[in-house]
């Protein structure tokens, strides 16, 4: 297995806020939201500390914090809500680590992505109207998303999601470049967008998941009721196993 290179946290913590940042600045051409969130899997990885599971994610809240707080202010919305939304996806990374603990390094990165994307089904749930997704950095290219007619509006926050992780796996894991890792990445960057142009339909809009998950779902289309938004609803589902599954191993090893 490559060595692992020795990252400096405070640096990894400043390319995740200004890609992130830039990323919904860069609303007509969102392109660094694909980048973004690789820096932050590296820092997900330190849970060989001493310290409280907690404070090795404040890192992780400062660089969310940024990046919500950038788009509540370029919307004109509560400064307030995106540092608690800030708050809520940082849980995703503690579970991550807490599972990883728990079921051994095996787990992997996807166990991240399923728990980021069940939280925001589960904000998605709570507060349709006002919740701050990854998808939203996307809103203004639905020529690049006309595929969540399948997914939902969210999947464009597992596509941002996989491509991170193919860049992280690709780039920060080792010491040399994974290059199987960046061809996967090219794929997945540019195979949605490319099938998106295939289609004729018109893609999932904030709007539409609003009115579905708000108190409009009467205006909303049948079929996209029929499957709502698979992706989040999904990974809502394995992630509650994932986390069961954990902790009857962690009170087992207890005994």
């Amino acid at each position: 297995m490559p060595k692992k290179p020795d990252h400096s946290p405070l640096l990894l913590l400043a390319a995740s806020a200004i890609l992130l940042c830039a990323g919904w600045l860069m609303a007509p051409f969102p392109f660094l939201i694909f980048l973004g969130l690789a820096p932050l899997f590296v820092l997900s990885d330190r849970t060989e500390t001493d310290s409280p599971l907690l404070e090795r994610m404040e890192l992780v809240l400062l660089a969310l914090g940024c990046s919500w707080v950038t788009y509540a202010v370029i919307r004109e919305e509560s400064i307030v809500g995106a540092i608690v939304a800030s708050i809520v996806f940082t849980l995703a990374f503690v579970a991550h680590a807490w599972v990883w603990q728990s079921l051994g390094i095996r787990t992997g990165k996807l166990t991240l992505i399923l728990f980021w994307l069940a939280i925001e089904y589960v904000v998605l749930k709570l507060t349709p109207e006002t919740g701050i997704f990854l998808a939203d950095a996307l809103r203004l290219q639905g020529v690049w998303t006309r595929w969540t007619i399948h997914t939902g509006y969210l999947g464009g926050s597992l596509w941002i999601l996989l491509v991170n992780w193919c860049w992280y796996q690709a780039f920060l894991q080792a010491k040399s470049i994974q290059w199987s890792w960046f061809a996967v990445g090219i794929l997945l960057l540019f195979g949605p967008a490319w099938y998106s142009y295939v289609l004729t339909e018109s893609p999932i809009s904030r709007q539409v998941m609003n009115n579905a998950y708000g108190n409009q779902a009467t205006q909303v289309d049948v079929a996209y009721l029929a499957h709502g938004e698979l992706v989040v609803r999904t990974a809502a589902w394995l992630s509650t196993l994932i986390l069961l599954f954990a902790f009857v191993k962690s009170q087992i090893k207890k005994k």
